[in-house]
């Protein structure tokens, strides 16, 4: 096993970013711990345009969660392409495996964004 110098691994951490951005991925009716927060899914809709089809346009997800952070709550409206809500929040992805008889549910994936 090679070993490094530890004073070689500080600017390496530095160029890679060093902290990354934690997710959680919900379908609705979930809820999970994403930071110090409490997210809970409420709903999803999901107008993109499916793969290897022909769209007028890509379309977009669309999404509300109560965040709850302590004594406070607060609803978010979410949408993929789109920009974080309020303190970083914000949909990184979402998939719906559709093999087998009965497709599985959405599940969003949502990003703290640090």
């Amino acid at each position: 096993m090679t070993r490094f110098p530890s004073r070689l691994l500080l600017p390496l951490a530095l160029l890679t970013g060093g902290a990354h951005a934690a997710t959680l991925a919900l379908t609705v009716g979930q809820t999970g711990q994403l930071g110090r927060a409490a997210v809970t899914l409420l709903r999803a809709q999901d107008s993109r345009c499916p793969l290897n089809a022909r769209c007028i346009q890509a379309g977009e997800l669309r999404a509300t969660a109560l965040v709850v952070q302590g004594s406070r709550a607060r609803l978010v409206h979410l949408t993929l392409p789109g920009t974080a809500a309020g303190q970083g929040l914000h949909i990184s992805g979402a998939n719906r495996r559709v093999a087998g008889p009965r497709p599985e549910p959405l599940q969003v994936t949502f990003s703290d964004g640090q």
